[in-house]
């Protein structure tokens, strides 16, 4: 480190202490030397966890900004604060990075949900601009998936904040309502993305279906920003809010630049709720080289959380290395929705078909199974049968969207994008009658995967 660069990461470690976890956790810790600070402890998600919601805060609870928690699914909720000040130093590196934001007639449409902290990012960055916010929370009630397409279609929004998964979502509501998004959302110039990995061909899908410019910025509800890409494709580490350090995640030692490592974070301009040494559970790839925009900012690829890597046959596959290969295949066999069952076996790859199979599908099914080095079985369903879009009228209730299911343990074993989705449906009865044949159709079919799945 440089001395400036110490000084600031002395100070927030100062800071740190004011809360009452960090005042016990780092009682014996000394920082007379750069060489000091690896020694210091780190704070984990369990931490974080366990010091819900007061332990962490370094601040009283009234001099904070915005107060958020997690949904609390998997136990616990865990509390995040966050502070004017840091808002508005992360809205700033946003508005930097994207000139759309404040062009003379910019118009943001917010689809992350309401009490996410990146809602708020999104609403300090308007602020900043003072350019036209639509709070419009995909798990709102007042605001389902063709109401914010009427948005987009009436109102010049020219710039749309929300999860990757959702613009396939969007996508396939306007083709069910007849709307042509790139003729009838004319005024949309570029699209923020976040919440998860936004691999290179999922990057290039999104940019092609809806003709925009794909920004991705990536950070957790504890950290609020870390990155943000460039027009050049590079995701830059935000390391004036933030020292970084790339460990391997089972010797947390540092990792050479180019090897993937969990990265793990300090907060610098926190003054509210600051992190020590957060270890955030995501696998990235630091850069070796500068990126094309001329920043000097490091830039990572993200490769999803070291939790979530597929091991199998000896191989490691990361979430992005996979969804990444699957996009690149449905684009190259003209289909547009898929969806991954994890297996012992293998996986397998459901993909939507309107039209008979092209006979080009075998070879692309072999390079599929190649580039990701484990068996690949390839089932071509009907229109529907992988994505229910009829359900994206019926609830606005959208908890992370996703394409991957993993069925080798004890979790849930969804077999269809809307499976996912948790869903308040109003039944009709032929809305009932759909939901009753598809649910034989797919009980049958979990069947027989499960029967071929004895590895």
């Amino acid at each position: 480190m440089t001395p400036e660069r110490w000084a600031l990461v002395r100070a927030a470690v100062e800071r740190a202490r004011k809360s009452r976890w960090y005042a016990r956790t780092l009682a014996a810790t000394r920082l007379d030397e750069p060489a000091d600070f690896a020694r210091l402890p780190f704070t984990r998600k369990a931490d974080v966890t366990e010091a819900s919601p007061f332990e962490l805060l370094a601040v009283p609870p009234a001099h904070a900004w915005h107060y958020h928690e997690s949904s609390g699914t998997t136990g616990k909720p865990v509390s995040t604060w966050c502070g004017l000040a840091e808002l508005t130093r992360m809205a700033s590196t946003i508005v930097d990075a994207v000139p759309e934001l404040g062009a003379d007639q910019a118009m943001l449409l917010n689809r992350f949900p309401s009490f996410a902290p990146v809602h708020f990012l999104m609403e300090e960055v308007l602020r900043r601009t003072g350019r036209c916010h639509i709070a419009a929370g995909s798990m709102s009630w007042d605001v389902p998936f063709g109401r914010a397409l009427e948005f987009m279609r009436q109102l010049p929004v020219s710039v749309l904040a929300t999860l990757p998964f959702e613009m396939v979502l969007l996508r396939e509501a306007g083709r069910e309502l007849g709307i042509d998004v790139v003729r009838e959302c004319r005024s949309l110039k570029a699209v923020l993305l976040g919440g998860a990995v936004l691999p290179p061909a999922f990057k290039r899908w999104i940019a092609d279906a809806w003709q925009v410019r794909v920004v991705e910025i990536y950070g957790s509800n504890e950290t609020m920003l870390l990155a943000i890409g460039c027009p050049e494709g590079g995701l830059h580490l935000a390391t004036d809010l933030f020292e970084h350090e790339v460990l391997d995640p089972a010797a947390m030692t540092p990792v050479p630049v180019g090897s993937p490592g969990v990265l793990t974070i300090t907060s610098l301009v926190h003054e509210v709720m600051p992190l020590v040494r957060y270890v955030t559970g995501d696998l990235v790839e630091m850069s070796p080289t500068p990126c094309a925009c001329g920043r000097s900012t490091p830039t990572i690829r993200v490769l999803g959380r070291a939790t979530e890597m597929i091991e199998m046959r000896g191989r490691v596959i990361t979430p992005a290395d996979l969804v990444d290969a699957c996009y690149e295949f449905v684009a190259s066999v003209g289909a547009r929705v898929f969806f991954i069952v994890i297996l012992k076996r293998g996986l397998e790859v459901l993909v939507e078909t309107t039209a008979e199979k092209p006979a080009t599908t075998a070879l692309e099914e072999v390079r599929l199974a190649n580039r990701l080095g484990v068996p690949v079985t390839v089932q071509w369903l009907p229109d529907g049968d992988v994505f229910d879009r009829t359900a994206l009228f019926r609830t606005p209730k959208i908890y992370k969207p996703g394409q991957v299911s993993d069925w080798r343990g004890e979790g849930r074993k969804t077999i269809t994008v809307m499976e996912a989705l948790l869903e308040w449906p109003k039944f009709g009865l032929g809305t009932l009658g759909g939901i009753v044949k598809r649910e034989i159709k797919n009980a049958r079919r979990r069947k027989k995967l499960a029967a071929t799945d004895r590895g």
